[in-house]
């Protein structure tokens, strides 16, 4: 009989880490702003856009670790896609690698 390795993730962490990352994109959407800015710049906005956009896509895989680490399938995480042939499929490397970074030993 085969014994299954069940594998903890520190799901504190990540959910804090993510946390982090949305508080980053906060900010970085108002620098992205040209005309209506709260406060002051800080960077030039083609950067921000950047820094957005790269950091969106960090939060998507982040967020579909989250939701493996709790036990959901990707159709459940982002429900607006079916199981089959769901986009986050695309990113399952770097979802294993993100968990395999939280493993709790």
């Amino acid at each position: 009989m085969e014994t299954m390795n069940i594998v903890k993730i520190d799901t504190q962490k990540l959910k804090s880490e993510i946390k982090e990352l949305s508080e980053k994109q906060k900010f970085y959407r108002n620098q992205r702003k040209t005309v209506h800015i709260v406060g002051e710049r800080q960077m030039l906005a083609s950067e921000a856009s950047y820094q957005h956009h790269v950091s969106r896509n960090k939060l998507r895989i982040m967020y579909a670790a989250y939701g493996i680490a709790r036990g959901k399938s990707f159709s459940q995480i982002e429900n607006n896609f079916p199981e089959d042939n769901h986009p986050l499929t695309g990113y399952q490397k770097q979802i294993d690698s993100l968990l395999k970074k939280y493993e709790i030993e």
